[in-house]
C-alpha cells in the first residue's frame, strides 16, 4: 500500500475499484484495514479510498499534537494530491467527526456526507472509560487486553453471548510496541476530547445519510438525533440490534442508495483538472 505526501505528513493510503470516489474514514485508533469487508461491497461501482488517520496505523506524522481539523486537512490533502476534485465522505464513530470537519471546512470537496455511530461531541461515558482504557496500558496492561475492553464497549450482549475472555500469554514480550501505539492513541483521544461541533452543525450543507444501531452503549441513539436536528439535508437510517460496531452488510445497501440518489457526476462534469480520478 502506498504513501503520498500530504503537507509535514506521509499518509498511508489505499485505493481501489471504478466509479465516483467514495472516502472511507476510520474511528479512534483505527486503521485502513478496519474497512477490509467493506471494501469490497463498495468497489464494484465506486473508486474506494481509505487510509490512516494520524496516531494510528502507517501514517507518519509530526510528534507535534493535533486537532480534528488536522486529521480532515490530512483527509481531503490526499484526495487532491490524487486528483480528486469531488468525493463522497463516509465516517464511522471519530471518523464522522473527522467527516464533518472535511464537510465544513472543504464543502466543494464534500459530494454528500455519512455519518456512522457518530457525534457532535465526545460522550462522557465514553471519554471516561476510554481514558481508564488508555491508562491501564501506560500502567502495564497489553493491547490485548484494551482492544478486549473496547470489544465490550462497542459490541452488543448478543455478539458477547458465551465468549470468555482469554489473557494473551506472549503480548506482554512486546511491550514497546505497546507504549508506541498507545502513544499514538493518546494523541488522537486528546484530538477527540477537544471536538465540539454542536454550535457548526448548521454549516455542514452536503446531503447527510446518519446511521446508527439502536443498542449502541458508547454512543447512545440520542446522539444521532442530534446530528439529524442539526443538519438541514439529511436522512436517517437505524440498525435495529446493533451496537457501536456496525456489520458491514448491515448499512452497505442503504448507503449505496444514499449515494446513488446523489451523483457526482453534474459536480464533476464540470471538473478540468488534469487526471481527476473523480472523472
Amino acid at each position: 500500500m502506498p504513501f503520498q505526501k500530504v503537507g509535514d505528513t506521509k499518509v498511508h493510503y489505499h485505493v481501489s475499484g471504478e466509479g465516483e470516489p467514495l472516502l472511507l474514514v476510520a474511528g479512534l485508533f483505527g486503521d485502513l484495514h478496519n474497512w477490509k469487508k467493506t471494501v469490497p461491497l463498495f468497489e464494484k461501482n465506486y473508486q474506494v479510498i481509505v487510509c490512516d488517520n494520524r496516531g494510528s496505523g502507517l501514517t507518519e506524522a509530526p510528534a507535534d499534537s493535533f486537532t480534528m481539523r488536522d486529521l480532515a486537512d490530512d483527509a481531503a490533502g490526499l484526495l487532491a494530491e490524487l486528483g480528486i476534485a469531488k468525493a463522497h465522505i463516509l465516517g464511522w464513530s471519530m471518523g464522522g467527526n473527522v467527516a464533518q470537519e472535511i464537510a465544513i471546512n472543504h464543502r466543494d470537496l464534500t459530494g454528500t456526507l455519512t455519518l456512522m455511530s457518530t457525534y457532535t461531541r465526545e460522550p462522557d461515558r465514553s471519554r471516561f472509560a476510554i481514558e481508564a482504557m488508555l491508562h491501564s496500558v501506560l500502567e502495564g496492561a497489553d493491547l490485548f487486553t484494551f482492544n478486549a475492553m473496547m470489544q465490550a464497549w462497542c459490541s452488543t450482549d448478543a455478539y458477547l453471548s458465551g465468549k470468555l475472555y482469554r489473557p494473551n500469554r506472549r503480548a506482554t514480550e512486546n511491550r514497546e510496541d505497546d507504549l508506541r501505539v498507545i502513544n499514538g492513541y493518546v494523541q488522537q483521544k486528546r484530538a477527540l476530547d477537544a471536538f465540539d461541533n454542536r454550535e457548526r452543525l448548521h454549516l455542514i450543507t452536503a446531503p447527510t445519510l446518519v446511521i446508527h444501531g439502536d443498542s449502541d452503549i458508547m454512543v447512545s441513539p440520542y446522539f444521532a438525533d442530534e446530528l439529524v436536528k442539526g443538519i438541514a439535508d439529511t436522512e436517517q437510517y437505524w440498525i435495529p440490534g446493533a451496537g457501536h460496531f456496525l456489520s458491514s452488510h448491515s448499512y452497505a445497501d442503504r448507503v449505496r442508495q444514499f449515494l446513488e440518489a446523489h451523483p457526482l457526476d453534474e459536480a464533476c462534469a464540470t471538473c478540468d483538472r488534469v487526471g481527476c480520478l473523480s472523472k
